[in-house]
């Protein structure tokens, strides 16, 4: 027997071994597949949505609306006319240049500055059972954040603009800082997710309401606002963990996004819920523009391989309408503004606004200093009693005049004009891992908030 011969006969056990042990791989991963298969169809035809899925995988792609799914693809759809109901959703991160801190943000958010309060937790400051038990830390963050020293950002502008241009169908914020109000969002255009500083409710039997001058007036004072008839505790309405949405919420949200044919989101990471979800209420069709410092809102590859849908595809091979801008949210409103051609309009319309919000700062100062005494100035100036809103530094950005009319509108309102309050579904407001969204809001007109009935009622 040659050489050769012998190193091949040599040889085929150890290739025999080879390929024994690439066949068990192969079954290996079969098998793998396999059981993948079976616990995707399991938890379908546990949650009842195997029909829906094999509806999924027949229902070929929709259709691309964008020329192009880049943000120059979102502006020409926009300038071309082919969408007419925007809707925006935004959070805690468009509000950040105003000077309100979001929650997470490692260093700066909320969430890594609450241990001078001793809580269990971060997130216990906005959690119901919490407050009913301990409300002083909240009222004390309500102090450094309350609505009333901050200017609305470029985003609130942007939003302001869509409105102008009717292109606006309804902006839906997590925010509680009320600056879209400010920035003259009509009440009618907005749906206050999580709630608003605007109105508060006593928590005791009575629920009588309460306006916002007059909790602020209690909070500037370092008391805890207590109803006057039944001694609850007056809370601002904004939704805590724990309590159901604001009432117009899912009407809004059932009437609203079947008609979005664009769903632009700021400033969000998508993970508190309800809210996070709405991404997903859209039309298969309808493009969705994300301006934000990271991607979020993405689809769960596991979740999907599992049969659950839902979330944006931005890296996505089959990607046909989900475009992601990420930075600063002010510069990507700039940005849009510019491949609009609205750049100036932009412009001109916060430097207008912003002067008039600085110019009537200061006019306030010059009537609280009329009305207050002569030998009352020293001792009011030392008790920074000249300027009502507190910055976290010490300084104060609001008039006494403020406070000595809210003395005036401060009382309850009155039992003709309260409404009770509909039922909705209870613990709507959940969160999960890593979730963001800070809050605070400023005071509308009380207009808007007639206006604001009225738009839903036609919801």
């Amino acid at each position: 027997m040659s050489e050769a011969e012998g190193d091949s006969k040599a040889s085929e056990p150890e290739s025999a071994a080879a390929t024994g042990e690439s066949s068990t791989q192969e079954k290996s991963a079969e098998k793998q597949a396999e059981q993948m298969e079976y616990f995707r169809r399991l938890f379908s035809r546990t949650l009842n949505l195997s029909q829906e899925r094999e509806a999924e995988e027949e229902t070929p792609r929709p259709q691309q609306v964008l020329d192009e799914v880049t943000v120059e693809g979102i502006a020409k759809y926009i300038r071309d006319g082919k969408c007419r109901n925007i809707i925006v959703l935004t959070g805690a991160g468009i509000s950040t240049s105003a000077g309100i801190p979001d929650f997470r943000s490692p260093g700066t958010g909320l969430y890594d500055n609450l241990q001078k309060y001793n809580l269990p937790n971060p997130q216990a400051i906005f959690e119901i059972g919490f407050f009913k038990d301990n409300p002083e830390p909240f009222f004390a963050l309500a102090k450094e954040l309350y609505p009333g020293k901050f200017k609305p950002t470029w985003c609130h502008y942007f939003i302001k603009l869509l409105s102008d241009k009717h292109l606006l169908l309804r902006n839906f914020t997590q925010n509680i800082d009320t600056l879209e109000r400010v920035a003259g969002v009509s009440a009618g255009a907005m749906i206050e997710a999580h709630g608003t500083f605007y109105t508060a409710h006593c928590l005791g039997e009575c629920r009588k309401e309460f306006t916002q001058e007059w909790v602020k007036e209690k909070v500037f004072n370092d008391e805890i606002p207590r109803c006057p008839d039944c001694d609850g505790v007056v809370k601002p309405d904004i939704v805590f963990f724990g309590e159901a949405m604001p009432a117009k919420f899912f009407p809004s949200v059932l009437a609203d996004f079947p008609r979005c044919d664009l769903l632009i989101v700021m400033g969000t990471s998508l993970q508190v819920q309800p809210f996070a979800s709405l991404v997903d209420r859209v039309p298969e069709t309808c493009p969705r523009l994300l301006i934000n410092r990271e991607k979020c809102g993405q689809v769960d590859p596991i979740m999907r391989m599992l049969g659950f849908g839902g979330g944006m595809e931005f890296d996505s091979e089959n990607n046909y309408r989900d475009v992601a801008w990420l930075g600063d949210c002010d510069d990507g409103c700039k940005a849009l503004a510019e491949l609009l051609g609205w750049k100036e309009e932009l412009e001109e319309l916060v430097h207008r606004e912003h002067a008039r919000i600085e110019a009537q700062i200061e006019e306030d100062k010059k009537t609280a200093a009329k009305r207050v005494p002569a030998g009352g100035q020293a001792a009011a100036a030392a008790e920074g009693c000249s300027e009502g809103a507190a910055s976290p530094d010490g300084s104060r950005q609001e008039s006494a005049a403020a406070t000595a009319d809210s003395s005036e509108k401060v009382a309850p309102t009155s039992e003709k004009s309260k409404e009770e309050k509909p039922d909705v579904p209870q613990a709507d407001v959940t969160q999960t891992p890593g979730s963001d969204g800070v809050e605070t809001k400023i005071s509308g007109e009380k207009d808007d908030q007639e206006t604001s009935e009225k738009g839903s009622s036609n919801l």
